[in-house]
């Protein structure tokens, strides 16, 4: 906190808001601080480390997954030559990867750089095409 000297305070992370701020490129992040001596004021500008364990998680490539009506889908492989369109639901994109929250476990194999096509062939066929 620049106003005292730059004092390093330990706390715990209360809230993050789930917006960024375009411009700013920042996002709002309210900590629970010790303030027995009422020296932090509301409006205090702070910079923050924010330590945290790494969290393994389900990652699908991008290129594997089909929007359609505001929703995403995967094709899971089902046998040697059937695929299934499965809903998902997906985390933001990150270096060309989505993490899994839900609709696909892992161990499940999922078609990649041919999903479109799938998709496309799926879509000709609901057409009588």
């Amino acid at each position: 906190i620049p106003a005292l000297r730059n004092a390093q305070i330990e706390g715990v992370v209360a809230h993050v808001d789930s917006i960024v701020n375009p411009q700013t490129r920042t996002v709002v992040v309210r900590m629970e601080v010790p303030n027995k001596d009422g020296l932090i004021k509301p409006g205090m500008l702070a910079t923050m480390m924010i330590e945290s364990q790494p969290t393994e998680k389900l990652l699908v490539p991008s290129s594997a997954v089909i929007r359609e009506d505001n929703h995403d889908y995967v094709f899971v492989k089902e046998d040697d030559e059937t695929y299934r369109m499965m809903a998902v639901k997906l985390g933001p994109e990150g270096k060309g990867y989505r993490p899994v929250i839900s609709g696909l476990k892992e161990g499940q194999n999922i078609a990649v750089d041919g999903a479109f096509h799938l998709n496309s062939e799926r879509k000709r066929q609901l057409s009588g095409g």
